[in-house]
């Protein structure tokens, strides 16, 4: 694994929500994507892989620029959600888990995009709202979804995954395979994303293997 100096990362027993500059990618590492939750098609050339903490704010200011990265690439790019839940962070556990079983009823990004809209409102009394607000339509199975053990399984592979990759903290983006730790804009990301699809439309794979192939060396 390819390591760059141009961020100061944090060991991994000290995982922070990180709103540091992350111009440059600090490893190469392949996620493979399962059933996560994804946004855009499936067979786009380049794959954002998220790890994200719902109560980290910098993960709150990154979610509309992914989403406006995802708007300017409709065709191009898709959008993969993974919970990196902090210690420090009291309520991503149980938003996490709230996003899951709103993903049982088709509204994962729905409830992913209430969630970092009201980060002040995650506590329990309040998520029964972000979910109607979300559309979640059966809100008694959605609440009877929270105590169940699937969801929970679910975060606990995702942070299996952190743990295997070593990452630093929330937010992490994973480009086509390149590890970037820290909040961006706009402006620093859509060049490192069209850098990354001018790659990938270059390379001689076909589109619906290039990430298969080119970044999990299958």
């Amino acid at each position: 694994m390819r390591r760059h100096a141009a961020l100061l990362l944090l060991a991994v027993t000290a995982a922070a929500c990180s709103g540091q500059d992350a111009s440059s990618p600090s490893g190469r590492v392949g996620v493979v994507v399962g059933t996560s939750p994804q946004r855009g098609p499936s067979d786009a050339w380049v794959t954002i892989v998220e790890f994200g903490d719902f109560q980290c704010p910098y993960c709150g200011a990154e979610a509309p620029v992914l989403t406006q990265v995802l708007a300017a690439n409709p065709a191009d790019v898709r959008l993969v959600y993974k919970h990196f839940t902090l210690s420090q962070h009291v309520y991503a556990p149980g938003a996490a888990i709230a996003a899951e079983c709103a993903a049982d009823q088709g509204k994962f990004w729905e409830m992913y995009d209430q969630l970092y809209a009201h980060q002040d409102q995650l506590d329990p009394a309040h998520l029964p709202a972000l979910a109607t607000a979300a559309g979640v339509s059966d809100i008694t199975t959605w609440q009877a979804c929270l105590g169940t053990p699937a969801p929970a399984a679910r975060v606990a592979a995702d942070m299996a995954v952190v743990a295997q990759l070593n990452l630093p903290g929330t937010p992490t983006l994973v480009i086509n395979g390149d590890e970037y730790f820290g909040a961006f804009s706009y402006d620093q990301l859509a060049p490192i994303v069209a850098a990354a699809l001018r790659k990938a439309e270059q390379s001689g794979i076909p589109r619906a293997d290039y990430y298969a192939k080119a970044v999990l060396g299958q």
